[in-house]
């Protein structure tokens, strides 16, 4: 009898013990979810708050250039563009650009840097309206003076829709050296092929008033149009280059797949 109610007693406190055993797991188990939820519940950021509440709007421009593939480089061109002035830099926007206007400086031996420097002066002088989008030097350095879609006092009647191009000389008769002509083409192969236009855009100072400028290419109608074949042989080429390493990195591409696919 007295081992039955011992067993009894026994069993009773086992229950008890699990029974105590369970609630403290339990408990146990709740002030762990309680100290997570403490410690990853979010914290109160009023900085955050307040950008929250803001209506957001975001501005989308649309990168035209984006829309064009060119091939031609970029030639080296050194930004340094005039002071905005009633005589040099209006900073008045273009109607677009229809026209590539090529000119001479009829200033033998002058260089790009001094005719820049020419320009930014008139702000000062106020004698004179003059200007030009870029001046190509006589060793074939590009300085760009006015943005491209600004207008320049260079062309007359077609400063509202064009892009003027002043070229140094050595000597009177106008001639470019090597060097200017090279980077002359480059310059108008690039920008022809930036704006679209095609072989009849590109146009002489004298196509627009009769001046004889620039003056070799007036003398020499043939070396003119020789000149505008040469810049579109030149887009051409610069095409048939980049066409070509798509085709060879394609080939490569090809290659290298079938040799993994073999392995």
């Amino acid at each position: 009898m007295m081992n039955k109610d011992h067993k009894k007693r026994r069993k009773k406190r086992l229950k008890r013990s699990s029974h105590t055993l369970i609630w403290v797991i339990f408990v146990e188990a709740v002030i762990v979810v309680l100290g997570l939820m403490i410690v990853l519940w979010p914290k109160e950021n009023e900085e955050l708050d307040a950008l929250l509440e803001q209506d957001v709007k975001i501005d989308y421009i649309e990168d035209d250039d984006a829309k064009l593939t060119l091939y031609v480089p970029r030639p080296d061109i050194d930004e340094q563009l005039l002071t905005i002035n009633d005589y040099s830099r209006p900073g008045t926007k273009t109607d677009g650009i229809n026209y590539i206007v090529v000119h001479y400086l009829a200033n033998p031996k002058t260089t790009a840097q001094e005719n820049h420097d020419y320009f930014e002066s008139l702000k000062d002088l106020q004698n004179v309206s003059m200007s030009a989008n870029y001046v190509i030097g006589l060793e074939g350095e590009i300085i760009q003076c006015v943005p491209d879609d600004e207008i320049a006092y260079a062309s007359n009647g077609e400063n509202h829709d064009s892009i003027s191009i002043e070229n140094c000389h050595m000597d009177t008769t106008g001639k470019f050296n090597e060097a200017t002509y090279d980077s002359l083409v480059k310059l108008v192969a690039y920008l022809t092929e930036k704006y679209e236009l095609d072989r009849d855009q590109i146009i002489r100072h004298y196509d627009v008033t009769g001046k004889e400028c620039p003056k070799y290419f007036v003398d020499h109608e043939d070396r003119w149009e020789e000149f505008k074949d040469e810049v579109m042989a030149y887009r051409e080429q610069c095409q048939e280059d980049v066409k070509s390493q798509e085709t060879e990195a394609d080939v490569l591409a090809n290659y290298l797949e079938s040799e993994l696919e073999t392995e």
